[in-house]
């Protein structure tokens, strides 16, 4: 009996492997280049999130080839780290991950700035809102559908 085999063929978890190290490469270089771009020119571009999410999702789904659904939470995760540290390295700089406790300064003036839309007002609601669009995003287009 004549049987053929794709020995090239990926397992289910080799492309999981594969999405979840590419994923994070992505992340890590869109992270800094936000992160280097936003405290250069000093301005937030909310805008980008979307397009950060969608970058770090196609790059899950072509490299992962995955239609499994943890596929698409591997980006919205990898998107919702990638918005936190890119924020951290433009306000703070690259010494935010200098000491534990700077970090963690960092994280608390983080959330308690996303949190607190009285200070910053319907901007600090829209720029909330664009991130959650690039996590959306990053989990619709991780997955072959």
């Amino acid at each position: 009996m004549f049987q053929v085999f794709n020995q090239h063929a990926l397992t289910r978890n080799q492309r999981f492997l594969r999405a979840l190290f590419f994923g994070t490469l992505a992340s890590i270089g869109l992270c800094i280049a936000y992160g280097l771009i936003s405290s250069l020119l000093s301005i937030e571009f909310s805008y980008a999130f979307v397009g950060i999410g969608y970058l770090i999702g196609m790059t899950i789904q072509k490299m992962g080839r995955g239609v499994q659904v943890k596929f698409s939470v591997l980006a919205a995760v990898l998107a919702v780290l990638t918005f936190v540290f890119a924020d951290l390295i433009a306000w703070f700089g690259f010494g935010v991950f200098s000491s534990p406790e700077y970090f963690v300064f960092g994280l608390k003036a983080w959330g308690s700035l996303m949190l607190d839309f009285s200070s910053g007002g319907i901007s600090g609601l829209i720029s909330l809102l664009f991130r959650g669009f690039g996590v959306i995003a990053a989990y619709q287009s991780a997955r072959i559908v």
